[in-house]
């Protein structure tokens, strides 16, 4: 079968690499063609990431290109129909990496990127630098770069050629209040986000280390969470001029999931079914988020990419409620869906499967 959609991966050792390659083994469309790293260099796919042993072995027999190496083949990369380029390298790294692969015109003019690091994610450059001081501002590569949330941003992702990911505790958080926030709404958001260890990477850290994380609960960054400008912006008030949010991230004693919860006060009463209306509608043409009844759980959301969203309303309150795995619907599913509308795919193509349960 012939795969037009050429892939590259940078950062090929962390969690968001390992799940695009697993999650691309499934995809009809897509020939990962080369992976990047400084570190494992000449390793196979299989022993860089355990889980996948045999699934990229017939390329590795067939040209080698997926040991991984320091830099991209762009030879093998540019011969498909599309080239696209998804770097998971860390925040600070990506973005400088991305600058100079654009800094070659021709190569640019023929490449997508999607890119999963924090780095590109804010317009703002004030607030970008406020909230990631380790990577640099880089304001015309910034301006070419769409926020990559296909439920708000989808007829932009699909004309563009660069797309900054989301982050995954704001994909949950962004999805649970987007169809209340309207141009006409302010006041306070209260936000608490509950995280699996594995939304902070790879490397060894203490607060995510086994014996520290297990059976223990914290919160993290209170009021000062670098995904807090990033949920005001994609909601449309980048500088909380209407909207007062605060926003808490607590770590829980899981490898995935993500759990937002998203306290609102709306200025009248209002009636359960006209806001649960509102929720249906909102999300009625897109096909990964599904509107429950009563509580989302991360058991029907882990492993794949759908994000369950819930609501419940007492007199003027509306809690709502959105579960989706942080390494998929927060991070490597997103950004595969952002590569099939940019890529003139359908946008469920390789993406569509269901949940892990039980977990």
């Amino acid at each position: 079968m012939t795969r037009p959609v050429k892939v590259a991966i940078l950062g090929a050792t962390g969690y968001g690499a390992g799940e695009l390659l697993r999650l691309f083994t499934q995809h009809p469309a897509v020939e990962v063609v080369s992976v990047t790293s400084t570190s494992q260099v000449g390793a196979k796919i299989g022993d860089v990431h355990p889980h996948l042993r045999g699934f990229y072995d017939e390329a590795e027999r067939r040209a080698g290109v997926l040991h991984v190496s320091t830099e991209i083949d762009r030879h093998v990369l540019l011969s498909g129909d599309h080239a696209v380029v998804f770097s998971a390298l860390p925040h600070g790294a990506s973005s400088a990496t991305i600058d100079r692969l654009l800094g070659d015109r021709e190569f640019a003019a023929r490449i997508r990127i999607v890119d999963l690091s924090g780095d590109l994610r804010l317009s703002d450059g004030a607030i970008h630098v406020k909230y990631y001081p380790e990577s640099p501002l880089l304001s015309q590569r910034r301006e070419s770069f769409v926020y990559g949330l296909p439920e708000l941003f989808r007829e932009r992702i699909r004309s563009s050629r660069y797309i900054a990911n989301p982050g995954c505790l704001a994909t949950a958080a962004i999805l649970a209040g987007a169809p209340l926030m309207t141009p006409d709404f302010g006041g306070m958001v209260a936000v608490d986000a509950k995280t699996g260890s594995s939304g902070s990477g790879r490397t060894l850290k203490e607060t995510t280390h086994h014996p520290t994380r297990h059976a223990d609960f914290r919160a993290y960054k209170p009021l000062d969470h670098q995904h807090e400008p990033e949920i005001l912006q994609a909601w449309g008030d980048p500088h909380g001029r209407r909207v007062a949010l605060s926003f808490v991230a607590q770590s829980m004693p899981t490898a995935r999931g993500i759990f937002a919860t998203a306290h609102l006060t709306l200025p009248s009463d209002v009636d359960a079914g006209d806001v649960r209306g509102r929720y249906d509608r909102f999300y009625a043409d897109h096909p990964f988020v599904r509107v429950v009844d009563g509580s989302p759980a991360l058991q029907d959301v882990v492993g794949s990419n759908f994000c369950d969203v819930g609501v419940a309303c007492r007199d003027r309150q509306v809690i709502a409620m959105a579960a989706i795995d942080n390494l998929v619907k927060g991070m490597a599913g997103a950004a595969i869906q952002n590569m099939n509308l940019m890529c003139g795919l359908p946008e469920t193509t390789g993406l569509w499967a269901p949940s892990f349960r039980p977990v």
